[in-house]
C-alpha cells in the first residue's frame, strides 16, 4: 500500500513529537526524583500517593504529640519524685521532733525548715509544662492552680484529666488534675486532707512547741497517695513508649510504600532516556533525508 508524501510527512513529525515529549518527561522524572507527580500520569498511582501522603500527616502529627506527651510525662515523673522527697524528709522530722528529748524551742527550729518544705510542695504542685500550662490545672492550664494565703493551700484548677488521640484508634488520658493529687488524701473513713494540710499541721506543732508524732499515720497516707499517681504516670509513659514505637514502624513501612509507587528509578529512567534520545536522532535523521529525497524528486 502506498502512502502519500502528506500522510508520511504527518506521521513522521507525531512519531518525533512523541519521542520528544517522552524524552522530556523522563527529564522531568529524573530531575524531581518522582515519577508520578500528577493524576495523568497515572490515575491509579496517584490515588494510591494521596492517600499514604495523607496517613504520612496524620502519623507525623501523632508524633508529635507524642514527642509533646513525653515531655509533659517526664515533667510530671519529676516532680513526683521531688514530692515524695519532700514527703520523706517530712517524715524524718517528725520522727526527730517526737523524741522526747527535744525542747519546745529544738521543735519551733525544726518548724521552718518544715515550713519551707510545704513551700516546696506547693511551688511543684504550680510546675508548668513545656508549652506553658500548668501541669496539675486540670482543663484550666492557663491559670496557676495552687495559691497560699495564711497557711491554707487552695486549689483554683478544675478536675478534668486531658486527653489526646495518640493514632488512628487509641486515645489516652494524659494528667491527672491537681485536686486528687494533692487535694484528695485518704486519712481515715472517708475523710480527706490535703498533702499541704498535713505538711502544714505538722508544722503548726512544731511551732508550739508539741510533738507532731499524731500526723505521722497522715504523713505516710500522703506519700502511699502520691506514690500511686507516680505508679498512674509511669503507666502512662510505658503506653506512650509503645504507643510511639508502634508509629516509628507505621511510619517506616508508610514512607516505603510511598517511595515505591511514587520515586523515580533514576538508573532505569536514564536508560529509557537514553534510548528516547537514540530514536529521536534516528527518526530527526531519516525525516531529513526523505524529506530532501521527496523533494528532489518533486524538482526533478
Amino acid at each position: 500500500m502506498q502512502i502519500s508524501t502528506n500522510t508520511f510527512f504527518r506521521q513522521q513529525s507525531e512519531n518525533i513529537v512523541d519521542l520528544k515529549t517522552q524524552a522530556a518527561q523522563l527529564e522531568e522524572k529524573i530531575a524531581t526524583g518522582k515519577q508520578v507527580t500528577k493524576p495523568s500520569d497515572d490515575p491509579v498511582y496517584f490515588s494510591a500517593i494521596s492517600l499514604l501522603k495523607a496517613r504520612q500527616a496524620r502519623l507525623e502529627q501523632y508524633e508529635k504529640t507524642s514527642q509533646s506527651l513525653t515531655q509533659r510525662l517526664s515533667s510530671e515523673d519529676s516532680v513526683l519524685s521531688q514530692v515524695t522527697n519532700i514527703l520523706t524528709r517530712v517524715n524524718e522530722l517528725t520522727i526527730q521532733a517526737s523524741n522526747d528529748t527535744y525542747s519546745p524551742s529544738d521543735r519551733r527550729a525544726i518548724a521552718a525548715e518544715a515550713k519551707n518544705l510545704n513551700a516546696e510542695l506547693v511551688s511543684l504542685a504550680n510546675t508548668k509544662t513545656g508549652d506553658g500550662g500548668y501541669l496539675f490545672a486540670g482543663y484550666l492550664s492557663n491559670e496557676k492552680p495552687f495559691s497560699n494565703t495564711n497557711d491554707l493551700t487552695i486549689y483554683h484548677g478544675d478536675t478534668g484529666r486531658l486527653t489526646l488521640t495518640i493514632s488512628d484508634d487509641s486515645e489516652m488520658e494524659v494528667s491527672s488534675s491537681g485536686h486528687e493529687v494533692f487535694m484528695s488524701v485518704k486519712t481515715g473513713g472517708n475523710s480527706a486532707k490535703s498533702v499541704f494540710e498535713i505538711v502544714q499541721t505538722i508544722t503548726n506543732n512544731l511551732n508550739d512547741g508539741k510533738s507532731p508524732i499524731s500526723s505521722l499515720t497522715d504523713l505516710q497516707a500522703a506519700a502511699d497517695h502520691i506514690n500511686t499517681f507516680h505508679a498512674i504516670s509511669g503507666a502512662r509513659m510505658a503506653r506512650l513508649n509503645s504507643t510511639t514505637d508502634q508509629l516509628a514502624a507505621d511510619m517506616l513501612s508508610t514512607k516505603s510504600r510511598l517511595s515505591s509507587l511514587e520515586d523515580t528509578d533514576i538508573e532505569k529512567a536514564i536508560t529509557e532516556l537514553k534510548q528516547r534520545m537514540t530514536s529521536l536522532d534516528a527518526a530527526q535523521s531519516s525525516f531529513v533525508r526523505i524529506s530532501n529525497l521527496s523533494l528532489f524528486n518533486y524538482l526533478k
